[in-house]
């Protein structure tokens, strides 16, 4: 039975995914480093990839061994082991300055046992744009919603959580501060390497 409903539940993803989502052209790609974990990750990436398409935004996975240095990456880390204070009900949380990630998986597997692969893809996408905009802040609706509620989360499962449109353009001009400070990092490395 189990099998037949994910089986049913990728259909619905699969139908939804091309039945006229139009995606907007690739104006940027951001670098993505995640450690593979099969047993989480099955069908996560390509759902993260889906929304983060529909605002031109392109991930480019990577390996934390085949992750460049001075890129400006986003590094995710998976801890099964939730810490017992300080983010007692988080799912994730972000270090927007630094460009990290901690995803807590036992969290995530425990609260939403058959949807994980939706939840957990919708946390990592709502993580990541705390980072690529910048700053900690939350939204009214959509993905950036400081809490998420029960139609949020059927939302995701049909992948149709979405971004409000004053995150789209926060995206868009954290990923230009980004591209700076890389450009600028890379400047300097240069310049040192030059004057040594």
């Amino acid at each position: 039975m189990r099998t037949r409903l994910r089986v049913a539940m990728l259909a619905i993803l699969s139908a939804s995914l091309c039945a006229g989502q139009s995606k907007a052209p690739v104006e940027a790609t951001v670098i993505v480093c995640m450690n593979p974990d099969q047993n989480v990750q099955m069908g996560v990436r390509p759902i993260v990839s889906t929304v983060f398409g529909s605002i031109g935004v392109r991930i480019d996975w990577r390996e934390p061994d085949s992750c460049p240095a001075e890129s400006g990456a986003i590094q995710v880390h998976l801890s099964h082991d939730a810490p017992r204070i300080g983010h007692s009900e988080a799912l994730a949380f972000a270090r927007p300055y630094a460009g990290g990630i901690v995803v807590f998986l036992d969290r995530v597997q425990q609260l939403h046992g058959a949807g994980v692969r939706f939840v957990m893809a919708f946390v990592l996408v709502h993580e990541i744009t705390h980072v690529l905009e910048g700053i900690e802040r939350h939204s009214a609706t959509g993905v950036m919603k400081a809490r998420w509620n029960d139609s949020d989360y059927f939302e995701m499962r049909l992948n149709r959580l979405r971004f409000a449109p004053e995150d789209v353009d926060l995206i868009y001009d954290g990923l230009k501060m980004r591209q700076a400070r890389v450009a600028t990092s890379a400047l300097v490395t240069r310049a040192a390497i030059a004057g040594q």
